[in-house]
């Protein structure tokens, strides 16, 4: 059997020490490699949440610039599409928020290992999550609300994942399978109800009942991610988080498999136009229209294509993770483990280039622009981005953000 790269690392060390720091030495070395499979396995899930990340910002940004990308359906209503490149941007744009939403349980998951290894309680995590939560929703309803100025109103999605997150903290105190199987009924339960729903809520005059329901822009804060549609993702986030991050399942195939069996289910469900398909396709439509699903409220179609895209990317990274150490998907790491920090910040970054931009009244169509621009945003979100992360490891009080 062939020996690994740490197996003959620690077979030299033996060889090469002096009696009596052997022990000493072998433990560092332990947890050396302990920390280096630790981040092999962290990083992948750094990098995914930072394509998240950027694929958002490709929205805002297109949002500021008032250019359409839509390649998704609202409360059942046809889409309206312009040219394919805004709707071919708009398929890539459709990842984040699923994988958002599913990697925000995977985090509590990852928080909750840290730091009972550290001697934490179980009340003393949970009382980090509520207090982050309250952050999150300041943050949303402050500096997020006044900074956008996008083609629509700010449809708050911080303000939805920080009252998921105050929920999981205190759902997490039951065992870990629990959380999973009521997420798990919350997602096929809420898919079950999704057309009465969809009739019901969508752009509701209650707040209330779009947050918790569907969702609507006629409503203050605006809702566009409903609990029951999108909290169920974070639970299972958080469930499936110890098998996401097993070094065995992180060999890239089980990863495969399971995205391939995510299209395959969404492809069954598309092709069925019934449960978990909200807008069903038709002959009558041109092909593409076949990967135009609801996002708000969303549809099992919608999910399970993304996800499953999405778990094909982290596969590629499990497998490359020397690749994550280097640029450019060394930035996506960097954005992926500021993701709070970064999504605020972007906001206030994108506002004032959108504004300088319209003033400025460019020769260019306006897809042009929009990629133009949000090249310029991330460029220089890499250098805010990296610099918080260092003052994040010296001042413990930026953990929260």
């Amino acid at each position: 059997m062939n020996s690994s790269p740490l197996q003959v690392e620690k077979q030299n060390l033996e060889a090469t020490m002096e009696p009596g720091v052997n022990t000493l030495t072998l433990e560092r070395f332990r947890q050396a490699a302990t920390l280096t499979a630790s981040a092999q396995r962290v990083l992948p899930i750094d990098a995914l949440r930072g394509v998240a990340m950027i694929a958002m910002a490709l929205d805002h940004i297109a949002s500021f610039l008032r250019v359409g990308l839509q390649a998704e359906t609202y409360g059942g209503q046809p889409a309206i599409l312009e040219s394919w490149p805004h709707w071919v941007a708009g398929l890539f744009t459709n990842i984040a928020a699923p994988v958002f939403w599913l990697l925000s349980g995977v985090s509590v998951m990852l928080l909750e290992t840290s730091r009972k290894k550290k001697g934490e309680t179980d009340w003393q995590i949970s009382r980090f999550l509520l207090i982050r939560a309250v952050l999150i929703l300041i943050l949303d309803l402050t500096i997020c609300q006044v900074f956008w100025n996008g083609k629509g109103p700010y449809t708050h999605v911080l303000l939805s994942i920080g009252l998921s997150l105050i929920g999981l903290s205190l759902l997490r105190l039951l065992p870990v399978g629990v959380v999973g199987g009521v997420s798990l009924l919350m997602l096929v339960g809420y898919q079950l109800a999704l057309p009465f729903l969809a009739a019901q809520y969508s752009q509701t005059d209650h707040f209330w009942l779009a947050l918790v329901f569907s969702y609507s822009t006629r409503t203050w804060p605006a809702v566009e991610f409903s609990l029951l549609g999108w909290g169920s993702l974070m639970g299972l986030g958080y469930a499936l988080a110890k098998s996401i991050l097993n070094p065995g399942a992180a060999k890239g195939r089980t990863l495969l498999w399971g995205g391939a069996g995510l299209w395959g289910l969404w492809l069954i469900l598309r092709l069925m136009g019934h449960f978990g398909d909200l807008t069903p396709y038709s002959s009558a439509q041109p092909w593409y229209f076949f990967l135009i699903m609801s996002k708000t409220p969303p549809s099992l179609t919608y999910l399970a294509f993304n996800l499953g895209l999405a778990a094909m990317i982290f596969a590629f990274f499990s497998a490359r993770p020397a690749w994550l150490e280097k640029p450019p998907l060394k930035w996506l790491v960097l954005f992926g483990q500021v993701s709070l920090f970064f999504f605020v910040v972007h906001i206030v970054v994108y506002s004032l280039l959108s504004k300088a931009a319209l003033a400025a009244a460019l020769p260019l169509p306006g897809i042009v622009q929009v990629f133009l621009f949000w090249g310029l945003g991330l460029a220089l979100m890499l250098p805010i981005a990296s610099a918080y992360r260092s003052l994040r490891k010296r001042y413990r009080i930026l953990r929260y953000l």
